[in-house]
């Protein structure tokens, strides 16, 4: 099984089964946490369907626009209410996401990202 196909299999579990499925499942993930870096794992895990056997991530999958943008201005409106002194969306422009306008608005690549396995 091609890792897309375990990513779709994966989201159909969730109950990810289109666009507005997704949205709603991003902006779930907010309301869940208190601390940016459980958002942060929340998503990774959303893209990685085997997160629990992975050691090490090389590099950071790629978003296109619309989808990096949702998460961006999510992390922004989060750490706003919940944390005020500090640089809102920090964690994403840090540790999340690149952001690739050459791919498709909703789109995720891993051409510059390895996953080491346990």
């Amino acid at each position: 099984m091609t890792f897309e196909e375990k990513c779709r299999k994966h989201w159909q579990q969730l109950g990810i089964d289109g666009l507005e499925a997704l949205k709603d499942h991003i902006r779930a993930i907010f309301g869940k946490h208190e601390h940016p870096q459980y958002i942060l794992v929340d998503i990774y895990k959303l893209v990685f369907p085997d997160w629990e056997q992975i050691e090490e991530i090389n590099g950071f999958p790629a978003a296109g626009n619309d989808l990096w943008k949702l998460i961006c201005n999510l992390f922004i409106e989060f750490d706003r209410k919940y944390h005020p002194n500090c640089f809102a969306g920090g964690a994403w422009l840090n540790n999340g996401f690149s952001v690739n306008k050459n791919l498709s608005p909703w789109e995720i690549s891993f051409e510059k990202c390895r996953v080491v396995m346990k």
